[in-house]
């Protein structure tokens, strides 16, 4: 037996090492695919209905879609290593710059009405389809959590001709909705210094409870339930036509588009399209774009909708005027020491304005730095009650309309 000294055991060893680096290196090609391979298979992405199903019908039939491609002006497909995203951007150039972020359901354009209104009003609007939802397609390897949402913001504002961030900018205003709220309070929390000002319309992110239907043990462990009946699963929590059998009884259904949410304008003052169904976008989503139901799921489980005291007690923490941890980086920082407006939807059971309300004032040290507002109608009031959310907006951003 050789000493662990002699030169016949270090020479034995290195021969050991040297030939099970060689063998790794031989098979490492092997495990982790050639970098030609690699990179074809980098993103893992469902094509939204932009590729599967509008390459296949006429303009008009396109114009004809629950979700016409042209419902509202300046739309753009804009690529991203997370797949290609919906984006509709316009109004005055020198106007106020405002991203509206939507909800967990229904695509962009439900806040169309009200973004339309902001446009007649002087602002700059940018709106995006969340990923998975609308024109936007699905990430499959990427949590849908809110650095995925927050990315997409950044993805949407670069790819506007005029800056959005940076000093000659002048900085942005933001909306969200429902879960769109809880990305922007979450995107204020890690960004203060680029924006003016945030607006919430019933705002996800610290709901002290999910809707009963989002509770199933299938939407936390999707991955043991065949893919048919996580389809059907998903379909009866949204009250979708499973079928030709309409769910319209479900309890979630009532709640978003029952009552007033069901009743879809006819012709608003500020619209210069049709406005959107919000039950018939929905169903066409469901229906056609292959990726919605592993980003809602995926939302469910990783989004911004709960538990996100952190994001909002930081965000909270500037808007009441706390130290920002530098000297001197308040006076950079437009919402520092500022106030905040909250709309509310008066029969909402998804969003109860009362829990988020009293939860809010609490994080912000008292009601100086918030204002709430309550409009008709459920959890879908943006759409027929747009007229009295711009009101609440134009009265707490001082906007008039603009010959």
């Amino acid at each position: 037996m050789p000493s662990f000294s002699s030169p016949t055991w270090i020479t034995t060893l290195l021969t050991v090492v040297v030939s099970s680096l060689v063998t790794l290196a031989l098979l490492l090609p092997f495990s982790l695919g050639s970098p030609k391979s690699k990179a074809s298979h980098s993103r893992k992405i469902i094509p939204s209905p932009r590729d599967t199903q509008l390459p296949f019908l006429s303009r008009g039939q396109a114009s004809a879609l629950p979700y016409p491609p042209d419902i509202l002006p300046g739309a753009r497909d804009v690529d991203s290593p997370y797949g290609v995203m919906r984006v509709y951007e316009w109004g005055p150039e020198e106007g106020r710059k405002v991203v509206m972020v939507h909800g967990d359901t229904t695509p962009a354009p439900l806040l169309g009405p009200i973004a339309k209104a902001l446009v007649e009003r002087g602002c700059r609007v940018l709106l995006l389809d969340l990923w998975g939802r609308g024109y936007s397609d699905t990430p499959l390897d990427v949590p849908h959590d809110v650095r995925l949402f927050t990315m997409q913001i950044f993805f949407a504002i670069a790819s506007s001709r005029l800056p959005w961030t940076g000093a000659t900018s002048g900085g942005f205003s933001i909306i969200g909705f429902s879960l769109g709220g809880g990305i922007s309070m979450s995107f204020a929390a890690h960004f203060p210094y680029l924006l003016n000002s945030i607006i919430l319309l019933a705002p996800g992110g610290i709901l002290r409870a999910m809707p009963n239907e989002y509770e199933s043990i299938f939407f936390r462990y999707p991955s043991i339930v065949p893919s048919r009946y996580l389809r059907k699963l998903v379909g009866k929590v949204l009250g979708v036509d499973l079928a030709g059998v309409p769910h319209s009884g479900t309890e979630l259904k009532r709640t978003i588009l029952s009552q007033a949410d069901a009743k879809v304008p006819g012709k608003s003052k500020s619209m210069e399209t049709r406005a959107l169904n919000a039950p018939d976008a929905v169903q066409w989503q469901f229906d056609n774009h292959q990726g919605f139901i592993h980003s809602f799921i995926s939302t469910i489980q990783l989004g911004p909708i709960t538990h996100q005291q952190s994001d909002w007690n930081k965000i909270c923490n500037i808007i009441k005027g706390e130290s920002m941890g530098m000297p001197g980086s308040s006076l950079s920082c437009k919402i520092y020491n500022s106030k905040i407006l909250v709309v509310f939807g008066d029969s909402d059971g998804v969003v109860v304005g009362k829990d988020v309300s009293e939860d809010l004032v609490q994080m912000l040290g008292g009601p100086e730095h918030v204002e709430f507002k309550t409009v008709p109608g459920g959890h879908g009031f943006p759409l027929p009650s747009s007229d009295e959310v711009v009101k609440h907006i134009s009265d707490f951003w001082k906007l008039e309309v603009v010959d």
